[in-house]
């Protein structure tokens, strides 16, 4: 894993985090809050389909999130990562209140640029804050073949992003009714 003086030679080169060389920690690069989430609101999630959502602004003042309750939000900073891989975690602040930002998807790929999506779930009722610190950007070294890069679906997004596995199945099912003629 890098430590500041790897994040200080690398940022602006092989990683870019939007103001990154003043975010700089020990071992990490912080990331804030965005200002607006989204929720779904089908009380189903079908994994097939892409499901409607609606989106929230995040006022100053703060938005207090419901428990068991999945908001997407998104970190500002843009991010670009080349010849490592990022690693996103929760800060301990905000897991000390019941507060993830992420429940499965914290390592990003080599090649990776974008926003990052959080998937923000609480445990007791919170205020968030648009630009709050929220995690921590991790870089690990790369193992490999550094030219086999991320440009898959999610290459590029900017407000969260919601889930896009729906486009696997029309994928094969394309394929499938290709393969039928």
């Amino acid at each position: 894993m890098l430590n500041k003086k790897g994040l200080e030679k690398e940022i602006n080169g092989n990683i870019y985090v939007d103001n990154g060389d003043e975010k700089i920690g020990e071992n990490y690069i912080s990331v804030t809050l965005g200002d607006t989430l989204k929720v779904y609101e089908s009380p189903v999630i079908d994994a097939k389909t892409q499901n409607e959502y609606k989106t929230i602004q995040i006022p100053e003042e703060g938005l207090l999130l419901e428990p068991n309750k999945l908001y997407l939000g998104r970190t500002n900073e843009y991010t670009k990562t080349y010849n490592f891989v990022p690693l996103l975690s929760g800060l301990i602040e905000m897991a000390v209140v019941g507060m993830e930002i992420h429940i499965t998807a914290g390592f990003g790929d080599n090649g990776f640029e974008g926003t990052w999506t959080l998937e923000i779930v609480c445990a007791n009722p919170t205020i968030v804050y648009p630009n709050m610190l929220v995690g921590k950007l991790y870089y690990c070294s790369l193992i490999g073949d550094p030219s086999i890069e991320y440009r898959g679906k999610y290459l590029g997004q900017i407000e969260p992003t919601e889930s896009r596995l729906s486009q696997e199945y029309t994928k094969k099912l394309a394929r499938g009714t290709k393969n039928a003629n």
